[in-house]
């Protein structure tokens, strides 16, 4: 195996995660929804993640569940073709040892998941602009509307929440993953292969949907903003009102829906990354 590819490993980290945000995306515009309920003065609507699918569906359509894909898709093709795509490069450049350390793993995917934040934060802004909305709007026509009332720096709007959820998922993700391959191999001797890759997704989708959770719904709220409507000034602002108003567990809404995403996500985009880095004879993680 050879892992002197790294751009045809960071085509493949992309091509993985289009598939999986593609297959979880209206579990993420339920969560999306949930996140922004009782905002503000709102009243709570859709309560759990059964009944926000039923009330979308009923009012919206089925297509309102995929409100925003163009975006995820866009999202998922920058995003996380960097964040994985460069997730060994910068473990190699901190650490040169074969088993690195846990924290080696978590440095490599805060790097990565930062970078990969930083670029893609107008498709994460769009994609949850346009899960929020009711109505049809185009990515094109929801584009407009920014640049015309926002201006060009409207794209990037909820970067800090951004690139912090960026480098805290990544890094959680790539050291849990990564982490508990190399225990499971070490301690049970597991061979490399779909079961492998199986459980340690599953282990990296809870982990993910406990340490994110908080700074995901700050993420959403900020971005959602529109034009005029604006009630966080940032990052701590929006904490600071959110716990104020809702108390603590506020910063778990959505906390299921995220949860049954993670879990298939990671599973689609982790094994498919995986399998196709092996039929490119490119080594594993």
């Amino acid at each position: 195996m050879s892992d002197d590819k790294p751009i045809l490993r960071m085509i493949l980290a992309g091509v993985a995660s289009v598939c999986a945000g593609g297959t979880t995306h209206p579990v993420d515009t339920v969560k999306v929804r949930l996140q922004k309920e009782g905002e503000g003065s709102s009243q709570s609507r859709y309560k759990n993640i059964f009944r926000a699918t039923k009330i979308i569906y009923q009012e919206e359509g089925l297509k309102a569940l995929y409100k925003g894909l163009s975006a995820s898709l866009t999202r998922e093709a920058t995003y996380s073709t960097l964040r994985l795509g460069l997730y060994e490069p910068f473990k190699n450049m901190i650490s040169k040892e074969k088993n690195t350390s846990l924290f080696t793993k978590f440095a490599a995917g805060v790097l990565s998941g930062s970078t990969g934040a930083l670029v893609a934060n107008p498709c994460d802004l769009l994609k949850v602009r346009l899960q929020s909305l009711k109505g049809n709007h185009s990515l094109v026509h929801e584009v407009g509307l920014i640049l015309k009332n926002e201006g060009v720096l409207g794209l990037y709007k909820g970067t800090a929440p951004n690139l912090t959820r960026g480098a805290i998922l990544t890094g959680t993700k790539m050291a849990t993953y990564d982490q508990t391959k190399q225990w499971l191999v070490v301690h049970f001797n597991y061979k490399e292969g779909l079961q492998l890759q199986f459980i340690c997704s599953i282990v990296t989708g809870l982990m993910l949907s406990i340490t994110t959770s908080p700074m995901d719904l700050i993420k959403t709220r900020i971005m959602s903003q529109e034009s005029g409507q604006r009630i966080y000034k940032g990052l701590f602002h929006c904490a600071a009102i959110t716990f104020r108003q809702e108390g603590l567990g506020a910063f778990y809404k959505g906390f299921l829906p995220q949860w049954i995403r993670f879990g298939p996500f990671n599973i689609i985009q982790l094994i498919v990354w995986e399998q196709l880095r092996t039929l490119c004879g490119i080594k594993n993680i």
